[in-house]
């Protein structure tokens, strides 16, 4: 018994009665007048050793004769009803889960290792639910304060194996929020329906979220829908999706040539072309002396053949999208490298001039005519973020814990914590 008491803890916590108090079933406020009371054990966090806290509960006699209830039970500050753990203790283990991406297990351990308490992974995860679910995702959207700027784009789920449509804020490089796409199971390369596009667009309506400009991929039914949900909103295509567009069409260039090099005496060339093939695509401006060097050595080796014309239509399109400083001048940039011949033989380089002479390219330099509009979103670096927290869960099972990780995830992220004080009265 006396090892026992050594390392247990017991504290008997007895909080002030007011004066009065308001029943929750009628709503009158009335004097307090005690019914009875009792006494609850309940968990909490100590680092020196195991500490059990010993809660007196309070229940007020209700003195209006037509209430349907006889007594309600006082609030208790810090201790939530019908919970055997401190608000503390279930606050930490779910930040935990949110900010250390972290599991329910290693949660669980953690909580015995280093706060002396006890705690399963389905207590861990049950805690984290209920903490989760007594906020808004509506709420929790005003208070991240959005900017203005609506980045859309899509990813695969890990686990549901369905695609999720990401909305996040452009300029805050925030997470805003993450639902599937009805009658998304399309196969392969597919895009998904358009009415699942729209449904979601008005509901990011209903959340609150209002932009005046929207960035989004390359999805063909992506300008239609979103002018029937924001019929003056503005439209930028996402500079890394065209980017990534057009690099598709230059490597697969370099690798065809590569490939009908099949004699031996090239098989030094080829593996050079290999291993410099993304040397070939990346930026100039980025170069040391020595990458100079090495690129001046290489068009000297492939000196009138498709790989010179890569470099110079590389140069080209760095100038229409990156360079001109009016939508005049990169569609006149445009027209000029159109009237050139040199790509004319090339399928690959053909198929990156009838990507820029199509009708998606004035979605391509909207920024150029708005400059408060970024040419690039933030949804693909938002995407790995949350791929990360997929990836130690093994993908979220089902869309409720979805959207509960996401509520905690901003709570703790983007508000620091700051609305729990907003909502005292929850706990």
């Amino acid at each position: 018994m006396k090892n026992l008491k050594s390392c247990l803890k017991v504290k008997t916590v007895k909080f002030r009665i007011p004066r009065y108090c308001v029943c929750p079933f009628c709503g009158i406020k009335q004097r307090f007048k005690k019914e009875k009371e009792h006494y609850k054990i309940v968990k909490d966090i100590n680092v020196d050793k195991e500490l059990i806290l010993k809660i007196r509960i309070v229940y007020a006699k209700c003195l209006n004769p037509n209430c349907k209830k006889s007594c309600f039970r006082l609030p208790t500050p810090g201790i939530e009803k019908y919970q055997r753990a401190t608000i503390r203790l279930i606050k930490e283990s779910s930040n935990s889960l949110i900010d250390d991406l972290s599991t329910t297990r290693r949660v669980a351990k953690r909580l015995k290792r280093i706060f002396n308490t006890t705690g399963s992974k389905s207590t861990v995860d049950r805690w984290k639910h209920k903490l989760a679910d007594k906020f808004d995702i509506k709420e929790i959207i005003s208070k991240l304060e959005f900017s203005g700027i609506l980045c859309l784009d899509e990813f695969k789920a890990r686990a549901i194996k369905i695609y999720n449509l990401i909305a996040t804020d452009a300029l805050k490089n925030r997470i805003l929020y993450i639902h599937p796409l009805e009658f998304a199971k399309f196969k392969g390369a597919g895009t998904p329906p358009r009415g699942s596009i729209e449904s979601e667009l008005w509901k990011l309506k209903e959340l609150g979220i209002n932009p005046w400009a929207v960035i989004v991929d390359l999805l063909a039914a992506y300008p239609k829908q979103i002018r029937k949900v924001w019929p003056n909103v503005i439209i930028q295509y996402d500079h890394f999706h065209v980017m990534q567009v057009i690099f598709k069409y230059f490597k697969n260039a370099i690798l065809d040539f590569r490939k009908n090099l099949k004699e031996e005496i090239f098989k030094d060339y080829k593996r050079e072309l290999w291993e410099k093939k993304w040397f070939l695509l990346s930026n100039m401006d980025n170069w040391s002396d020595s990458n100079h060097k090495e690129m001046q050595e290489l068009i000297e080796v492939y000196q009138g053949t498709i790989i010179e014309e890569i470099l110079i239509f590389k140069e080209q399109i760095r100038l229409i999208l990156q360079e001109a400083t009016s939508k005049e001048e990169a569609y006149y940039l445009r027209d000029e490298l159109f009237k050139q011949t040199f790509w004319r033989n090339s399928y690959h380089l053909t198929k990156i001039i009838q990507f820029l002479m199509s009708p998606k390219f004035e979605y391509m330099i909207t920024y150029l005519e708005y400059p408060l509009v970024p040419r690039a979103g933030n949804s693909e670096t938002l995407i790995r973020t949350w791929r990360q927290m997929e990836k130690v869960r093994y993908g979220f099972k089902t869309l409720k814990g979805q959207l509960n990780h996401l509520k905690l995830f901003q709570i703790n992220r983007y508000l620091n914590g700051e609305i729990y004080s907003l909502h005292e009265n929850l706990f």
